[in-house]
């Protein structure tokens, strides 16, 4: 299963990088053109792409750790409750110690997933402002190339 997924990762890189060389070429030759309504368009669609990848992949491993830190709390509340202190009184204070690390495990849970409720939130109200700040930086870099281009 592991190199299942090695190789859906590969396949996925390479798609993606793929896609920004697409990408690429595409401004490049409307840099060359002088056409900078179509780059802007083409630039900003590059960022719409590199934005959706990116929250995917940070969802995918957000989820992947909280749902691992979730199981191990079911874990945790199963062991709690199969531990019978009549039968074993020894373990009423590890019963009481394992319930207290349990309460501190959910709550870094439930702050963890807040922190990135707030991240996600942040980074969608500013999302125009980073669009329009990403398709002004490339665009000045293809001018200039382009002007260095011309000059030589």
């Amino acid at each position: 299963m592991t190199c299942e997924v090695g190789v859906m990762k590969k396949e996925f890189s390479e798609r993606f990088n793929d896609e920004v060389e697409g990408y690429r070429r595409a401004l490049l030759y409307h840099a060359r053109t002088a056409e900078w309504e179509t780059f802007k368009m083409k630039a900003g669609s590059l960022f719409d792409y590199v934005e959706v990848v990116e929250v995917s992949e940070v969802e995918r491993r957000f989820f992947k750790l909280f749902t691992s830190i979730l199981v191990a709390l079911v874990g945790v509340v199963i062991a709690v409750m199969n531990i019978d202190v009549a039968v074993h009184p020894d373990l009423q204070r590890v019963r009481y110690t394992i319930i207290l690390l349990g309460m501190a495990a959910s709550c870094f849970e439930v702050y963890f997933f807040l922190g990135f409720r707030r991240y996600r939130a942040a980074k969608a109200a500013h999302y125009h402002q980073r669009r329009d700040a990403f398709i002004r930086n490339i665009e000045q870099d293809f001018r200039l190339a382009a002007a260095e281009r011309d000059a030589a």
